[in-house]
């Protein structure tokens, strides 16, 4: 089938000015469908579309991902400037990114809406926000009416749609002194070998027994997510006007980035992640050496877990050391889908 037609029945458009010496259409499990072209000044090209209707894998372009985790320190660098622009810049060009920190309506950060102000440096991206502390904003808006809350929380940010998405809070030590709520963000992303699960989390700063605690209940919650399905699961028994029929099914692949807050030499890590039993493996000792990939002083606090699935996909994981944007350093990893 010449590519012209092809790029026709898939709703895509090509000029007629660019000749087609061969096209090659690659189909995908969830459901995207690649039309690779090779034209005579270019290499292969691919356009996407879907067979389908409207499918959010339509959006997939490519069969390595690369994936981003930063503590924007609610834009504040080391400088002690609040620039969200410069975050914007650091993780532009990740497929898909998980923030810790990010605020809403703080008189620190400018009473802006961080969440709404990074999306619009980055519209490229589709993008949830899940707060673990909401309290009223009376210092920004006093005596006023409004749904304009003191929030701080994570992010996901993602260059497919978002299909499916949950906040879990975090378990916590009582009577612990500035112990605040922590959460981890769940978002079901579409990849060219199908969704996974990819979660944004920040573990307790101050309680070595508390992130011990919240690591274990991330492990629990990844070993009965799916078996317990999404915030809608399943048909409504009486009412079919709650189906629509595009509830995401519960990936058991799984991505966890975030600020951990404790090394590979911590006793943390080797009671969770580094004991050989976790349901998850750490990232960086794939592809790079273990101490290495420091990203808050001299420590490789900021981490990508993943389940053991992918653990042969990883091909490169790096720090971005020259990002000023935060008391942090963005840790990227790519992945081939």
């Amino acid at each position: 089938m010449g590519g012209v037609n092809v790029a026709s029945r898939l709703g895509m458009r090509l000029e007629p000015k660019d000749p087609i010496v061969s096209a090659e259409l690659l189909t995908y499990g969830n459901g995207a469908i690649v039309l690779q072209t090779t034209m005579p000044s270019t290499s292969k090209v691919s356009l996407v579309g879907s067979l389908v209707g409207h499918d959010p894998a339509s959006q997939v372009r490519k069969s390595s991902m690369r994936f981003a985790t930063y503590n924007i320190h609610y834009g504040v660098g080391r400088d002690g400037h609040h620039d969200l622009d410069r975050i914007a810049a650091a993780i532009d060009g990740a497929d898909v990114i998980a923030l810790q920190e990010v605020e809403r309506y703080w008189p620190r950060s400018g009473m802006v809406d961080q969440p709404r102000e990074l999306g619009k440096r980055l519209p490229d991206y589709w993008w949830v926000y899940g707060p673990n502390i909401d309290l009223h904003s009376n210092a920004g808006f006093p005596g006023e009416a409004s749904d304009r809350r003191r929030q701080f929380g994570n992010m996901i940010l993602s260059r497919t749609p978002i299909v499916g998405s949950e906040n879990v809070p975090l378990p916590r030590a009582p009577g612990e002194t500035q112990s605040m709520r922590r959460g981890a963000l769940e978002a079901i992303v579409p990849t060219p070998s199908g969704a996974i699960r990819v979660v944004s989390t920040h573990l307790c700063y101050l309680s070595p027994a508390t992130r011990v605690a919240q690591t274990e209940a991330i492990f629990d919650r990844h070993r009965i997510v799916a078996a317990e399905g999404g915030a809608w699961h399943g048909a409504h028994p009486v009412d079919p006007s709650w189906h629509f029929g595009d509830e995401p099914e519960i990936p058991s692949r799984a991505i966890v980035l975030g600020d951990v807050n404790f090394g590979p030499g911590d006793p943390e890590y080797a009671a969770t992640i580094g004991n050989g039993h976790a349901p998850f493996r750490e990232a960086w000792p794939l592809v790079r050496p273990t101490h290495a990939g420091a990203t808050k002083d001299g420590e490789r606090i900021d981490q990508a877990w993943l389940t053991p699935d992918l653990a042969a996909q990883v091909t490169a994981a790096w720090v971005d050391n020259v990002a000023d944007g935060s008391d942090h350093q963005p840790a990227w990893y790519e992945f081939s889908f």
